[in-house]
């Protein structure tokens, strides 16, 4: 977020500004897990499992990137001996 971007969402019980409506609903499960409305606790499950997924394609990602590497290594190491 940008300083001259006004904030998308606010924190409804500390007045935090953030640039997402997701990072409100992670901020209110992770701050005010005992003020929230059952809106608020159905946002915040909805954005953890988005992050969840989120993370693992990240982890997919990274091994497919350190698979691909290694074979490319692998190949040059076979080219410079062979």
């Amino acid at each position: 977020m940008l300083d001259d971007d006004p904030p998308v969402a606010r924190c409804p019980y500390c007045k935090r500004p953030f640039a997402s409506e997701r990072s409100c609903a992670l901020h209110l499960g992770e701050k005010h897990p005992d003020e929230w409305t059952a809106d608020e606790e159905t946002a915040y499950e909805e954005a953890t499992e988005d992050e969840e997924h989120e993370l693992w394609m990240y982890h997919v990602k990274v091994i497919i990137a350190l698979a691909v590497i290694y074979g490319v290594i692998v190949v040059i190491y076979m080219i410079i001996l062979g």
